[in-house]
């Protein structure tokens, strides 16, 4: 690293490259790309230059910040957020920018004198620790001696016949330079290259008026801190008043402010400490001005370099001058040219129109119209030429990448499909910037994007590629100013030689995506025959579970739920199971989640809310005392999305006679996260009618606490997860003694579900839990054994 830091002082350009390469090279060491460098001044630290993703501008004066306190203890540092925060409530110091994860500073000496500080700083839970610190420690007088190489090197006017050479050189080259035949605007960058031989500059434009003389345009910006002005009507800016003085002019920060109080100019853009500007003026006449800026240094320059910039400018300003004209020459020619040419061109202009019009209408059934993308037709055509290449030539590689956005039936619902149509086009963009000029981009349809890589030198080449893309998505879109994220799932299909058709390329590469949006994680997914397998059983599934939806094949299983200090029934939670003709008897566990995928689970959550209600209502008739319990029906997230949820409830008791005190609704977190307002208000509606609630899996998901408190729920369901640790992890003990404290404080029962062991149910005893259900307390029953049950004629266990 030390040869390295050696290599970067003698080879960086300026100061700016030579800390943006220091940076970047502790980077491959330690967290973070996010840093600056400040220079020791009287008045406090003086920003030399900065990186930060989090801050898009850096800041005007780090006065009383952590780098002020650093140089006035003159020893390193780093600290943590904790940290941070407390010397932030203490008034120690003043947050700047914004308040980083982990920050770590060492000061700068050459030759025993401080020069300043570097900073690096991390906002992504990596902290920095002692070996971090230990490291910049020993790198920091080699990076300040660097430093002040680069500094020393930055132009110096000097005294002298060597000044007097040094200007006439320039001016000879400036005089040079403008009899070559580059065109005016690339003349500028070579006008830039020669002044900073002279002067410090970084950071320089080139205005000019336009023939009218009342717009104002930039030709030429070259910086640091600020893009290329737009062009703009003559205004209050500080070039028009160099330009209404007509004569150099040179400001500092404070005189900036003062003119900008009086009215005399407007502040556009970050204003810089230093600004020397200087009219390029012939005849007496302004054309536009040369202007310097330093960002950080309120002295950068003076009287010689304001006396300098205007003794260069008026020999630039004759350049311009014979150029501008000598090019309105040539456009006057080039116009009778035209002139002469127009005739012939409207002979050619019906025959191109037509020949325009068809290209158009090709292009139409080719390529989509909300994105210009190619359209499904397009790719097709393009993989039966790469089939039809990979056929003649077995080197040729290539790859088909299948793309399906994340989230984007959330963004269509909730921000309307007007926002959707403009997340795709900017989608399409992105896409465009991912791939080379050979690849193929394609619309699908919807939010599927196909991608076809050719002539690939390996497989890792489409790795590469998808990894590269998913990164661009997942930052986020700008739509009428709202932030929104969304992300891909890509699934890759190699051209092998075993593909016939683009079909068959199309379809793994779909079933691949598939597959990867089923990991929820961002990382491709290669196709394999195994996914087919896996996709074709999918398949079969599917269409074996719609079989069993009309054919009734499903069955409701009856689990005893018990009051545990008095080891009462309480009630029964229904629970479905699948009699498959060939395997037998299924738990939920291996049809539910495709069931709620293929949206099929509204018409079996009808069917078993319809069966619970009508059976339960049977055995409350044949045994009285059942009118005290009740039967519990789990609901999925699906019903909380749909307009008739509570009807369909209200229907299920009409039809089977079952009192509204008797049905307990089984919720999950889930069924509450995408419209929680709306899940609410159902629930709220059912509480009104005399339907007890319950949520289930509770202390599973993210936000479960921030819904207990907002709904009207009776019990709160213990998530087997923690009932089965139980008795071996304390963690376990106190995560469920906090559930019943928190229920009992809301008015709420706990029910604990999974108890399969006396032990347990002991535990659970002693620490107030109300309600228990499980295998050691009764195991679920079919329909036609629960009334043995209750008869005593059998047990559950």
């Amino acid at each position: 690293m030390l040869f390295q830091i050696a290599q970067l002082a003698a080879q960086a350009s300026a100061p700016h490259a030579y800390c943006q390469a220091i940076i970047d090279l502790l980077a491959t060491r330690m967290p973070g790309k996010n840093g600056f460098v400040a220079l020791a001044d009287e008045d406090g630290p003086r920003l030399l230059w900065a990186q930060d993703r989090r801050v898009s501008a850096p800041p005007e004066s780090l006065r009383h910040g952590l780098t002020d306190l650093l140089l006035k203890r003159g020893r390193s540092m780093f600290l943590h957020q904790v940290e941070i925060s407390s010397m932030l409530s203490r008034g120690q110091i003043r947050l700047i920018g914004a308040l980083p994860d982990s920050w770590m500073g060492v000061v700068l000496k050459h030759e025993d004198k401080v020069i300043g500080a570097l900073v690096v700083q991390s906002y992504e839970k990596e902290r920095y620790c002692a070996a971090d610190l230990n490291l910049l420690d020993q790198l920091a007088p080699y990076i300040a001696q660097g430093l002040t190489q680069q500094l020393r090197q930055r132009p110096c006017l000097g005294q002298g016949p060597e000044r007097s050479d040094r200007i006439l050189s320039v001016l000879y080259r400036i005089t040079e330079l403008s009899q070559s035949n580059a065109p005016l605007l690339e003349l500028y960058g070579g006008f830039h290259q020669l002044i900073g031989e002279l002067l410090m500059a970084d950071n320089f434009y080139v205005a000019l008026l336009d023939d009218s003389g009342k717009q104002l345009h930039f030709p030429y910006s070259c910086d640091d801190h600020s893009p290329v002005p737009e062009a703009r009507p003559l205004g209050r800016g500080a070039t028009e008043y160099l330009l209404k003085l007509n004569a150099p002019v040179l400001l500092n920060y404070q005189q900036m402010l003062t003119l900008a109080d009086e009215g005399e100019i407007e502040l556009l853009g970050r204003t810089s400490q230093c600004w020397l500007g200087a009219p390029l003026s012939h005849d007496g006449v302004a054309l536009g001005a040369l202007v310097l800026q330093d960002y950080n240094n309120p002295i950068a320059y003076g009287e010689e370099e304001l006396k300098l910039i205007g003794y260069l400018a008026h020999h630039i300003a004759g350049v311009i001058r014979w150029r501008r004209a000598a090019e309105r020459l040539t456009n006057n020619q080039q116009a009778l040219e035209q002139a002469v040419l127009h005739r012939t061109q409207a002979l050619e202009h019906e025959i191109n129109e037509r020949r325009r019009i068809e290209s158009q209408l090709r292009h139409d059934a080719l390529h989509d119209e909300l994105t210009t993308l190619p359209n499904r037709s397009m790719i097709m055509q393009r993989l039966h030429q790469v089939l039809s290449i990979k056929a003649r030539d077995p080197n040729f590689h290539y790859a088909l990448l299948f793309l399906d956005l994340n989230r984007f039936k959330v963004i269509n619902d909730s921000l309307g499909h007007l926002t959707g149509d403009r997340l795709l086009a900017q989608v399409a963009h992105r896409l465009s910037g991912c791939v080379r000029g050979s690849d193929t981009v394609a619309r699908l349809g919807g939010d599927e994007f196909a991608i076809l890589l050719e002539h690939l030198s390996c497989d890792n080449d489409a790795l590469q590629s998808a990894e590269r893309i998913q990164a661009v998505l997942a930052k986020p879109f700008y739509i009428d100013g709202e932030e929104i994220y969304s992300g891909t799932s890509i699934g890759i299909a190699f051209g092998l030689s075993q593909y016939q058709s683009p079909v068959e390329l199309l379809r793994d590469a779909d079933v691949a995506m598939y597959r990867a949006k089923q990991a929820h994680r961002a990382a491709p997914v290669v196709f394999d025959n195994s996914m087919r397998e896996a996709a074709q059983h999918r398949m079969k599934l599917e269409n074996e579970l719609q079989r069993a939806l009309e054919l009734n094949q499903f069955e409701v299983h009856y689990q005893p739920v018990w009051n545990l200090a008095s080891e009462q029934l309480v009630g029964f939670e229904a629970l479905v199971r699948w009699r498959h003709p060939e395997r037998g008897l299924l738990l939920p566990g291996e049809f539910i989640e495709l069931m709620e995928e293929t949206h099929q689970i509204l018409p079996l959550d009808r069917w078993v809310l319809n069966q619970a209600c009508q059976q339960f209502a049977q055995w409350q008739r044949k045994y009285p005392r059942l009118a005290r319990v009740g039967v519990s029906v789990n609901l999925s997230s699906e019903w909380f999305n749909r307009a008739d949820s509570l009807d369909v409830v209200m229907q299920s008791l009409k039809q089977s006679g079952l009192s509204a005190r008797s049905l307990l609704i089984e919720i999950t977190e889930r069924s509450l996260l995408h419209q929680p307002d709306q899940a609410a208000s159902v629930l709220r509606q059912l509480r009104r009618l005399g339907i007890k609630l319950m949520m289930d899996d509770f202390g599973t998901g993210y936000s479960s606490l921030s819904y207990l408190h907002r709904l009207p729920l009776d019990v709160v369901k213990v998530d087997r997860s923690f009932i089965s640790r139980l008795h071996e992890d304390q963690r376990a003990e106190a995560v469920i003694s906090a559930i019943l404290n928190l229920a009992s404080a809301l008015g709420m029962k706990v029910n604990a579900e999974g108890i399969d062991n006396p032990k347990q149910v002991a535990m659970l005893k002693q620490m107030g839990c109300q309600y228990g259900q499980g295998y050691q307390l009764g195991r679920p029953l079919p329909a036609e054994r629960v009334s043995d049950f209750l008869a005593g004629k059998s047990h559950t266990r």
